[in-house]
């Protein structure tokens, strides 16, 4: 239908007022904080207004540059290393409001409300309760209005601003644009040893000296790098689930150079995720291929230039293969020891012990648990009973399967995998009708379902931190979900005329 001259007309004009009041607001940000010495603030404002401009005109495009800020922890970095004010790290998802109200106020579409949103309504509203009732209420609160902050807002913003295949595919280049990004810094900074610079914030390392490492020269310390996020394994976790999205650009790009452009991101990411020298994060890769094989997310013939892929990228990092040679000693761990089997170190006791502590206060807390935030403060006391090292000060549990019902009981444990389980269901059955109908789509679906597979692979080895991470690529999968709900026509529909039901 055609849209009218009055109707353009209004469009047009409701443009104009609102780029008029963007500038408006960027001058009266400015003045304050001039009038508050705050002279970095006052130019981020101004420089602001062509950009709103811009997403004004364009509302999609803000998408990217969002995913991309938020993916890159460029504005907490910001507050932490370039004395930017604390509430700027908040603003980040911001400009996904604009094309929020373009679809919702000028398209007049309906809000989404994907099948996945109700758990998440239910689990964070028990996380209230849960915190309500625990000792340290204040503490538990501030873990809860993360959640909403970094989880809920974020995933009701990207599921109702990602609704075309256009958008997807934005969105997917943007988070591979971030992997690439932050591990170009990672490899620089192990090639040149330059572990002494943090790259504004975007090259962090591990505190301590790092592993003893042989080589040609005799035996040297490697560090462990951490990207702009400050903590190895988080960073080896939020690596890895960009390969798969990486490689499902390389698989489905129709430019060739866009295709190699997949390809290099993927290896990136690959790398950047090895210079974490992660454990765990090579245990999750094998198994995130091992599953995506039985499930047929990817077939042999990718699983195949998976692996060829991790054998160079070991031989690229031969670091790594010395890290990786200390993981049959967790073995002994298990009653697998054996003589002159070397026993496992204090880490990994360490994490077994708090491992442990977890469960046992899950049991001893069954139905609301100790409270959000909680679980660290209690695991000292519970993980003197049975414990392989003795724990000093507040220890997270490392294993995000168990510190959810240690803090909100077995009731939150069901409704957070609830929650995992209609994703992932309905992820597959979307899946399913992209089969044959649009390879694009299938390939982008299959990318996010291996991307949580291994998030939560990981999430074995892991607490829940950094929550934005599982809460956006959640997210964005459940986007996916209803693109493809919206282009893919279902197979009753695709059957010619006068075939037999």
């Amino acid at each position: 239908m055609p849209v009218s001259l009055d109707s353009s007309s209004r469009w047009l004009d409701g443009r104009i007022v609102a780029i008029c009041l963007a500038f408006l607001c960027a001058a009266l940000i400015a003045a304050g904080a001039l009038m508050e010495h705050q002279p970095i603030v006052a130019a981020v404002a101004v420089l602001t207004v062509p950009a709103a401009v811009f997403f004004i005109v364009r509302p999609e495009s803000a998408v990217p540059l969002a995913l991309f800020v938020i993916y890159t922890n460029a504005a907490v970095v910001a507050v932490r290393f370039h004395g930017v004010p604390a509430f700027a790290a908040a603003l980040a998802p911001s400009p996904l409001i604009i094309p929020l109200l373009y679809n919702v106020v000028l398209l007049r579409r309906p809000i989404v409300v994907t099948p996945v949103l109700p758990w998440i309504l239910a689990y964070i509203g028990w996380q209230l309760i849960c915190a309500m009732l625990s000792r340290d209420p204040d503490t538990s609160l501030e873990g809860v209005k993360g959640n909403i902050l970094e989880g809920l807002l974020l995933y009701i913003l990207v599921t109702n601003v990602v609704r075309t295949p256009h958008v997807l595919r934005m969105a997917v280049w943007a988070l591979v644009a971030a992997g690439m990004f932050m591990s170009s810094v990672s490899v620089y900074q192990q090639a040149t040893r330059s572990f002494d610079s943090d790259f504004g914030g975007f090259g962090q390392v591990s505190g301590g000296r790092g592993f003893k490492v042989a080589d040609g020269r005799g035996v040297t310390q490697q560090r462990r790098l951490s990207g702009p996020i400050g903590e190895k394994n988080r960073y080896a976790q939020i690596m890895l689930m960009l390969i798969p999205l990486a490689l499902s650009r390389f698989w489905t790009e129709r430019v060739q150079s866009m295709r190699l452009l997949g390809l290099a991101a993927a290896c990136l990411c690959g790398m950047g995720c090895a210079l974490t020298f992660s454990r765990s994060g090579a245990l999750a890769f094998v198994m995130l291929v091992l599953i995506g094989l039985a499930l047929k997310f990817v077939s042999k013939r990718q699983v195949a230039t998976l692996f060829t892929g991790g054998l160079l990228m070991l031989m690229a990092v031969p670091q790594y293969r010395t890290r990786l040679a200390t993981v049959p000693a967790a073995l002994s761990i298990f009653g697998a020891s054996s003589a002159g089997r070397e026993e496992p170190d204090g880490a990994i006791r360490g994490r077994a012990t708090e491992m442990l502590a977890a469960g046992r206060i899950a049991v001893h807390h069954p139905i609301v648990g100790v409270g959000p935030d909680l679980s660290g403060t209690y695991t000292r006391e519970f993980g003197r009973i049975g414990g392989l090292r003795a724990l000093e000060g507040d220890r997270e549990s490392h294993c995000m399967f168990l510190e959810i019902p240690a803090e909100t009981g077995f009731p939150g444990l069901f409704l957070f995998m609830g929650m995992l389980a209609t994703s992932l269901f309905t992820l597959l059955r979307g899946r399913q009708q992209t089969i044959g109908s649009n390879h694009e789509l299938e390939q982008t679906v299959s990318s996010f379902l291996l991307a949580l597979t291994g998030y939560l692979v990981m999430g074995i080895f892991l607490h829940m931190s950094y929550v934005r991470y599982f809460w956006l690529m959640l997210a964005l999968a459940d986007a996916c979900n209803e693109v493809i709900q919206t282009t893919v026509r279902p197979a009753s529909e695709q059957r010619p005329q006068g075939a037999i039901a």
